[in-house]
């Protein structure tokens, strides 16, 4: 189970941001805290997730018309920041809002807190606790999860309203193209992975790749493969989301998937006129760490396993390492006969991520990450991960040709309190 380590990594991390930006801005903002429903123990129940709001000033506009105010939505619904919880956050999830600057000089912190959110099973155990005087004088329990989400709703809302203040200053600057690129790269990693395991929210128009250039699924894919192997953006393994984007569909939205993908990330979902539909929150999470066979060549393999309460595979990864890191998401669902027994069975899907057309067949597959392998097989027993690579289609040769084999087998070893 990831841990999170005291508030103060988080608050570094935004104070680092802060100050990292090679330009000057036009506009400031003062950061937000909002940590009294931040775990204050180890015993306190907390998500194993943490969510990032990005927001592209390229989405900010003059005026309170109906785009502002799209905006402003997606952010609190991204937030679960309304008077009832949607369950967009989990318990106490470490909620970062940032801003991308207009130009790509900088990303800037907004607001940093947690989610109010506690689950029934602690209210119950909460109110079982109340004094006839606590209920009395103070309201009882009710009235202070009442409390605690009507302040975590004011202070972000005191975010957004420095944003809206300035919206027709902001909407005043050019508009560079990839700025959300630039000041991604920028930026490094936004998310420390002590604080749970990340999750993107993208607010933005995120035209990483001119339309225009763009002829079919394979240049789209290979135009964001080229891009991020450019940019050196790293989400650091994490889930992505994209909201009021011109890239939810058609030859954009595939080179936004594979820039997000040599980008370390998962690009989920994606809509133009409000969020998508989030995946649901992990609730346990396993780290694995061995090798991989890739034909009598022992590879360096990490594996991370996370599932949501029905079983399935949120946000988990395999990553190899041969001249350099390679990660992949991992997709489907775990079969558990007893703690500890679990088998995945990953189909159709697992390396062709990495295809530039992933409907077809290429005729060199030397290229891809495992040939662009369809499928995966894990065995967990206890602390051991155990399973294959495979493909109908694929017989994997070693380096020299001194060899073939028909799956590429690993084997790893659960490292408790392990990071990935």
């Amino acid at each position: 189970m990831i841990r999170s380590r005291s508030l103060r990594a988080g608050l570094v991390l935004a104070a680092a941001l802060a100050g990292c930006a090679p330009g000057a801005a036009r506009t400031s903002f003062d950061l937000v805290r909002y940590e009294a429903t931040c775990p204050s123990g180890e015993r306190e129940a907390r998500s194993l997730r943490q969510t990032v709001i990005l927001l592209d000033e390229a989405l900010v506009t003059a005026g309170e018309g109906e785009a502002a105010q799209r905006l402003t939505r997606m952010v609190v619904e991204a937030a679960d920041a309304r008077d009832a919880p949607a369950g967009t956050l989990g318990t106490r999830e470490r909620l970062t809002l940032l801003v991308a600057r207009r130009d790509g000089s900088e990303i800037v912190p907004l607001f940093v807190g947690c989610s109010p959110n506690i689950s029934a099973d602690e209210v119950g155990q909460r109110k079982a606790q109340d004094s006839a005087l606590d209920r009395f004088v103070w309201g009882g329990t009710d009235s202070r999860v009442q409390k605690a989400r009507t302040d975590y709703a004011t202070a972000i809302a005191r975010a957004l309203a420095q944003l809206r203040k300035q919206a027709g200053e902001i909407a005043a600057e050019p508009l560079r193209p990839g700025s959300i690129v630039t000041a991604l790269g920028n930026a490094g990693r936004l998310a420390d992975p002590e604080l749970g395991l990340p999750r993107f929210v993208v607010l933005s128009p995120f035209a990483v790749v001119e339309a225009a250039s763009l002829k079919d699924v394979p240049s789209a894919r290979k135009a964001g493969f080229d891009l991020a192997e450019r940019a050196g953006v790293d989400f650091g393994r994490a889930e992505v989301y994209l909201g009021g984007t011109g890239a939810a569909g058609g030859l954009p939205l595939e080179a936004a998937r594979a820039f997000v993908l040599g980008s370390r990330g998962n690009l989920v979902a994606a809509r133009s006129d409000s969020l998508p539909r989030f995946a649901p929150e992990p609730v346990t999470v396993a780290v694995f760490s061995g090798f991989l066979d890739n034909v009598g060549r022992r590879t360096p393999m990490q594996m991370r396993l996370a599932q949501s309460a029905t079983g399935e595979l949120v946000n988990s990864w395999v990553e190899t390492t041969v001249s350099r890191p390679v990660a992949t998401p991992l997709d489907g669902k775990a079969i558990c006969r007893g703690a500890g027994q679990c088998e995945i069975q990953g189909r159709d899907r697992f390396a062709r991520v990495w295809l530039l057309d992933p409907q077809g067949e290429p005729a060199d597959r030397s290229a891809f990450p495992y040939g662009g392998a369809r499928n995966i097989d894990v065995k967990v027993a206890g602390a051991s991960a155990t399973g294959a690579i495979s493909d109908p289609k694929i017989f994997f040769r070693a380096k020299d040709d001194a060899g073939q084999a028909d799956q590429l087998r690993f084997e790893l070893q659960r490292v408790d309190g392990g990071r990935f």
